[in-house]
């Protein structure tokens, strides 16, 4: 999911909660490119344990982050229980909100039911979670879009075609240059038409060494 792969909560080194791989607790009626990192969550919760177990003992305080060339681990430590999250390709201020957020419902939670998480059910925090998680997929996805729009604003198509020329084309192609007005931008395109701006992008510049359109930034 965007970035976020694995889940772990430990008490005094155990593993009292985890979800690995994430993909699996999502589901909101769409296809998501999730790609979770499929990790053994005994040895990976005893390895991570063990970081955090070594820098307090070394007294340099609570580990923030370990990574590997494939993987970041984030931590936070709440109410002597450890929060770890495992990621690729999120900046520290979303996985910290994450962190932040999952610690605050979970141990709301066990407050909330007065709970010994070494031996209760947590598995109800999964709806929790799940809760969580999807709204970080779709504020991540607003995100996106918003700098997509941002990107593809700024360039502005236009049409070289005679109205002879455009007869010969396509009624896909004619549609396009339709909207190659000189006015409508390549992202006001995409979305008329339904296509990815950056394909959309390189399918005109493929047009623009041809000589049928140009392309004018603001």
């Amino acid at each position: 999911m965007a970035g976020i792969h694995n889940i772990f909560i430990l008490k005094d080194g155990i593993p009292v909660f985890h979800v690995n791989p994430i993909d699996k607790l999502i589901q909101i009626g769409q296809k998501l490119e999730l790609s979770s990192k499929v990790l053994d969550s005994a040895l990976i919760s005893g390895f991570l344990s063990a970081i955090a177990s070594f820098a307090g003992e070394i007294g340099v305080g609570a580990p923030k982050k370990y990574e590997t060339d494939e993987i970041k681990f984030s931590f936070l430590v709440r109410n002597d229980l450890l929060f770890i999250v495992g990621t690729t390709d999120l900046q520290d201020n979303e996985i910290e909100e994450v962190l932040v957020e999952v610690a605050e419902k979970f141990l709301g939670m066990i407050a909330q039911e007065n709970l010994n998480v070494k031996v209760a059910d947590l598995s109800p925090f999964n709806d929790l979670l799940r809760e969580i998680l999807i709204n970080y997929v779709q504020k991540h996805n607003i995100l996106v879009e918003s700098n997509v729009a941002e990107e593809f604003t700024h360039l502005i198509p236009h049409s070289q075609l005679v109205p002879e020329a455009l007869e010969k084309l396509s009624e896909t192609r004619r549609l396009l240059f339709k909207y190659i007005n000189g006015s409508n931008s390549i992202y006001e395109i995409a979305k008329s038409t339904n296509q990815d701006p950056k394909a959309l992008l390189s399918l005109l510049r493929s047009y623009s060494k041809s000589g049928l359109v140009t392309l004018q930034k603001l």
